[in-house]
Parts: C-alpha cells; sequence; structure tokens
C-alpha cells in the first residue's frame, strides 16, 4: 500500500512538472529569456552526454530565436574539458537555398554536430560561414563547413594575421597553430579540428546579401578582441552581437577597450531590432545588452571617478569593486582583471574618442528612408 502511494505521488509531481520539462506554458512574471513562441527558455546549454568514445556527444540543442535564426548557447563558464569548448553562442541563418553559418564554435566536432541539428530543420548546405571576432571558441569548426561543404569563410583580417594553418615549407608539412582551444580540450573533442581562416575579409562595415537574406556586418573594430564584427539583419530585426554583449556573467576585457565596448553598444542601440543573441548568455530579447551597457557605464564612471581621487593603480580593484554583478557567474574570475586592464586604458580616456549614439541613430533613420 505504501509502495503503490508513493508510485501515485511519483507520478503526480511528473506530471506537475511537465510544463518546465518539456520548455512549455511557463508563467515567468519578468520574462526574458524567451524563444519565438514566447516560452521560457530553461535549458539553453545542456552538459554532453559523453566525453567518451571516438567523438565527444556535445548533446546540442537547437533554439529559434526569430524566424530565421536558430542559436545553440553555450555553458556559463570558461573552456573547460567537461564542457569540450562548448561555451560560446553559434547561430544558423536560413536561406531560400542555403543555411548561412555565425561562428562556428569550438570544434571539427561541434561544428558536425551542429549541422545534423541543422540539417533536421532544413536539409541545405553551409555555403558561407561569418565570424565576430578571433577568439578561438567562436571559429575552430570552420574547417569541417570547408571541408564538407565547400564554404567561404567571411571573418576579421587579424585572425590572418594572428594564426596560422598548417604550412608546406621545404618540402615539410607543419601543423597550424595550437589554440588555447585545441590544447585544452579532449582529444576526441578536438579530433580532425584544423585551423581554416577567413578566405575573405573586408575593410569596413559591409552590406550584402545571401540566399535571399539581407544582411549587414557591421566592423567595431577594437572592443572584445582586436577586431570585431557584429551582424544586424535588417528585414528580421536580429541582432547577432558575439562577444559585444554578453549577460547572465561578466565579460572578459583581457583583450578589449572600456571605450570600444561603449562604442560598440552605441552602435548596437541605434538599430531597430526584436532579438539579440549574445556571444555568451541566454537573455535574447530587448534587454538582451542591457547587463552589459550598465557594466561598462559603471566601469568606465567610477574608474575616473576613483582617478580624480587620486587612488592608483594599485588599489584599483579594492576601490572599484562592481558589486552590482557579484552574483553573475565568472565575477570572482574575470571582473578584478578587468577593473585592472581599464584602468591603465582609462589614463588616457578622452570624451572624444566616444561615439555619438544620437547621430548614429539619425544616420540610420536617414538610410532606412533613402
Amino acid at each position: 500500500m505504501k509502495k503503490s502511494m508513493i508510485a501515485i505521488l511519483l507520478i503526480g509531481a511528473f506530471a506537475l512538472s511537465m510544463p518546465f520539462i518539456f520548455n512549455k506554458s511557463v508563467d515567468v512574471a519578468e520574462p526574458h529569456k524567451l524563444d519565438i513562441d514566447g516560452n521560457f527558455i530553461l535549458n539553453e546549454w545542456v552538459p554532453s552526454r559523453v566525453g567518451e568514445g571516438e567523438n565527444w556527444d556535445y548533446n546540442l540543442k537547437a533554439v529559434q530565436v526569430s524566424k530565421r535564426v536558430w542559436c545553440f548557447f553555450g555553458a556559463m563558464e570558461m573552456p573547460t574539458k567537461e564542457n569540450a569548448g562548448d561555451m560560446s553562442n553559434s547561430c544558423y541563418i536560413k536561406g531560400d537555398t542555403e543555411w548561412i553559418a555565425w561562428d562556428s564554435g569550438p570544434s571539427y566536432v561541434f561544428a558536425e554536430q551542429a549541422y545534423a541539428q541543422m540539417k533536421k530543420i532544413a536539409d541545405m548546405p553551409v555555403k558561407n560561414v561569418i565570424i565576430s571576432h578571433e577568439h578561438d571558441d567562436h571559429w575552430l569548426g570552420n574547417n569541417y563547413y570547408t571541408e564538407v561543404h565547400g564554404a567561404k569563410i567571411i571573418g576579421p583580417e587579424s585572425i590572418n594575421e594572428n594564426y596560422f594553418g598548417p604550412r608546406h615549407i621545404e618540402g615539410q608539412d607543419y601543423p597550424g597553430l595550437q589554440t588555447r582551444m585545441i590544447k585544452a580540450l579532449y582529444q576526441n573533442a578536438t579530433r580532425q579540428t584544423v585551423l581554416a581562416l577567413p578566405t575573405e575579409s573586408f575593410e569596413d562595415t559591409t552590406k550584402f546579401e545571401i540566399s535571399g537574406v539581407k544582411i549587414e556586418y557591421i566592423k567595431v573594430g577594437y572592443v572584445h578582441s582586436e577586431e570585431d564584427w557584429y551582424l544586424y539583419l535588417p528585414d528580421d530585426k536580429v541582432i547577432l552581437a558575439a562577444d559585444t554583449v554578453m549577460n547572465g556573467r561578466v565579460t572578459s576585457n583581457r583583450d578589449g577597450l572600456v571605450v570600444g565596448q561603449i562604442n560598440a553598444l552605441n552602435s548596437i542601440k541605434s538599430k531597430e531590432w526584436d532579438y539579440l543573441v549574445p556571444g555568451h548568455g541566454f537573455v535574447t530579447d530587448k534587454t538582451a545588452a542591457d547587463e552589459t551597457v550598465l557594466y561598462f557605464e559603471l566601469l568606465r564612471d567610477r574608474i575616473i571617478e576613483k582617478m580624480d581621487d587620486g587612488i592608483i593603480a594599485d588599489f584599483i580593484t579594492k576601490e572599484v569593486t562592481l558589486n552590482e554583478f557579484r552574483n553573475m557567474d565568472l565575477y570572482y574570475i574575470l571582473s578584478p582583471a578587468n577593473v585592472f586592464r581599464s584602468y591603465e586604458e582609462l589614463e588616457m580616456f578622452d570624451e572624444d574618442d566616444l561615439i555619438d549614439y544620437e547621430a548614429l541613430k539619425e544616420e540610420a533613420k536617414c538610410e532606412s528612408r533613402s
């Protein structure tokens, strides 16, 4: 009798939890993690099923963000052997006859498994891969698409300047650069991964159309890395922001600039958009960039204030703590370093370095009218 009662209770508990398990009909007071159907995304990143066997199983789940855009959302942590480098967001844009990939992920194996999921939605090849910046968690899947799909890689020139693929010199073959991802992950996650660098780069913001999709590839320059770009789909009102925006975790500014970040965010604010996919994080609605905007504005203002008070670099991390972000992932690992690095940059700060957001917005309006 007791066992029967327990079984009934378990069945009842399962029935009550079904909306959460299947990600439907979740009532949220202030929903901000929403897919295209308005459903609250509860399981954006699903841990790998197994790290054993010939190839790592990334256990990928595609989330439809807008009519044309599906994305894979990575873990809110640093690259580790346990997440196999799946800690950034990558997306696929549905064209008329092909998928367009935005950031191909941390490995060949990842890209292969991501495409297998996209093929279930529409059986089309990937002929164009567009890359946001040079950090290797975003583009080491390139060679799956070049080798299997014959894809073109569009990306920052800085990748070609700072990385090299396999080389043949004086009759001898040499491997490509061993990036941090290739060094850090298990071999069955990085198997077949070879550095495939961009085959096409642009000097400045460029508009083009691929397979019926209008695209603006927008250069924001020295932001999170030496050369950052984001993607704007004007007809879809979608921004694929990559690491110019993160939410739910603290960003890493180890290779970036505070002024560059603020200028990039102003560029994003000047566009009309309904959905924005960050480089890391799960929030994709109109609030998606809010945390990043607040973080860098507070970072700039508080450091400048302490400089004016005579605080030197040695003590700045004790004076500027950004406690508002203490509960976010990676706060203790990344935020103190961000503060120290930003102090060095802001010693030379000039208001004229900031781009006028209102002027950008007006310029965008004029373009849309014409």
